[in-house]
């Protein structure tokens, strides 16, 4: 008895040597170690409602995908993690090895440092090293304001500023006003220009298994995504030959439960909606985030100023995301919102950059111009406007009506409104429009059918008229663009009365 405690003793006080002389914890994890800390961000959340098909089929995908380059492993390992809700630590040293290649560029070491850092915690690491790394590659990188906001982590700072913007807007309507043109607003491309993108829906689009650019300050060089603002965004390059750059990357802070998007000072005035903070690439610890699939204006405001771009484009389907088009337009960068239900909220805009909605991308002439599509309208004629009460995923229907009540503000409109539930009821409209008999209507086309439905209608007379809104995501606006040069336009943010 008395030999096994005097071997029991000596093992431990050998063991105790072999920990002081051994590898130390940093080595062996990065960082020291703490108590596990659980992300503050809901992943099985961005699940509710969504087809449990979908969730399986991506699962199966991410476990059977091994791309070589490693920060895009390691995303897809994220992307496995929080979709099956299991955890897998070891993909964090993918992130490290990006971090120290001697080949890494400043931008790919700021993504690799920063998700460690956010991510570390919830496996047990003391991970402010790696927010102060994350904040000399982001400096290195020409992100001064990121880098001041990761400083700030790295010394566990936990002030931050909060802020708003105001929107300065109004329109001038002339007394007896007869007539009115929406269409007339133009961003003209330039070969060269210098246009930053979201990444999501761009670049990579996780939800439906295409993972596959990473991280890069470069131009892109990767096919682009094949529909909604990556396709735009793809009849750009072609038209133009404009260099695309996606965003990645994009800090997050908590206030009174609703996040926000910093600007190019660091103070957070842009919300961003919750179900982009549930991605997987998504990370956070505690009030702060930080968003690697950037979806929406909000989400990139510095970088935009900060690389000096000359055109964004981005989703605009919420308030904060038209606030942070609105503030780069006051800094005369302009901003392209196909998704543009929210463009309401910027009618008559007061600022030297362009914003423009869902409108045509189309040569004039030798030149290259987003919108650029004037119709004119009679101030007195009925217009037949579609609108809907549903939620989700219905609610864009809604787009041509809160444009139309915005403008019915600012000048005696006849607008009759009709409601639809569901895809394909544009039928509702035209035939209103018909026993009304008027030659105008505002809708929304995203289906094949509606677009069948339109075009008929729009054949039946060369007075007929049709404003597109939240339909330039979708493959037929385009066409319907061209199609119908001298009928068919866009919610201009500044009509013009006369």
């Amino acid at each position: 008895m008395k030999r096994g405690l005097i071997i029991f003793l000596a093992g431990i006080l050998a063991g105790f040597a072999l920990g002081r002389i051994g590898p130390k914890s940093s080595e062996l994890f990065g960082d020291g170690r703490i108590t596990p800390r659980p992300s503050s961000i809901c992943y099985s959340c961005a699940w509710e409602g969504i087809d449990p098909s979908v969730r399986n089929d991506l699962i199966g995908y991410y476990r059977q995908y091994f791309p070589a380059d490693k920060l895009l492993l390691a995303d897809a390992r994220f992307a496995l993690w929080r979709t099956t809700g299991t955890p897998n630590c070891d993909m964090l040293k993918e992130y490290r090895q990006v971090a120290s290649a001697s080949d890494s560029s400043p931008f790919r070491r700021y993504v690799a440092e920063t998700v460690v850092g956010f991510a570390g915690p919830e496996c047990g690491e003391d991970t402010h090293r790696h927010f102060h790394n994350a904040s000399k590659a982001a400096a290195q990188a020409g992100l001064p304001s990121e880098a001041l906001l990761l400083d700030a982590m790295a010394n566990g700072d936990p002030s931050r500023v909060f802020g708003d913007v105001e929107v300065r807007a109004s329109l001038t309507v002339p007394p007896g006003a007869k007539n009115f043109v929406l269409g007339e607003s133009a961003v003209q491309i330039t070969p060269g220009m210098r246009i930053g993108t979201q990444v999501d829906r761009v670049m990579r689009d996780w939800i439906s298994a295409q993972l596959k650019w990473s991280a890069s300050d470069d131009p892109a060089a990767a096919a682009l995504i094949g529909y909604h603002e990556g396709a735009l965004a793809q009849r750009i390059i072609e038209l133009a030959g404009a260099k695309i750059y996606p965003m990645a990357g994009s800090l997050a802070a908590r206030k009174n439960d609703k996040w926000y998007a910093p600007d190019d000072t660091g103070t957070f005035r842009f919300q961003v909606l919750d179900d982009k903070m549930r991605y997987p690439t998504t990370h956070a610890v505690d009030d702060v985030g930080w968003i690697e699939d950037t979806h929406g204006i909000s989400a990139l405001v510095p970088q935009a100023v900060e690389r000096h771009m000359q055109l964004v484009i981005g989703c605009g389907d919420s308030t904060g995301k038209m606030k942070a088009a609105y503030y780069l337009a006051q800094k005369g960068i302009n901003v392209f919102v196909p998704g543009d239900r929210y463009q309401d909220e910027l009618l008559g805009y007061d600022a030297p950059g362009m914003i423009i909605g869902g409108a045509p991308v189309h040569k004039k002439g030798e030149a290259v111009v987003i919108g650029g599509q004037p119709v004119q309208f009679l101030v007195a004629e009925p217009i037949v406007v579609e609108d809907t009460k549903k939620a989700f995923p219905i609610q864009y229907y809604d787009a041509p009506a809160r444009y139309f009540r915005a403008l019915n503000r600012y000048a005696p409109l006849r607008l009759t409104f009709v409601e639809v539930d569901e895809p394909g009821q544009i039928g509702r409209v035209l035939i209103k429009a018909e026993e009304m008999k008027a030659s105008a209507v505002a809708i929304r086309v995203m289906t094949q059918q509606e677009d069948i439905q339109v075009r008929d209608w729009l054949q039946g007379s060369k007075t007929r008229r049709a404003i597109l809104f939240h339909s330039a995501l979708y493959p037929f606006a385009q066409l319907l663009f061209s199609d119908f040069p001298s009928q068919v336009t866009f919610g201009d943010l500044h009509p013009r009365f006369k």
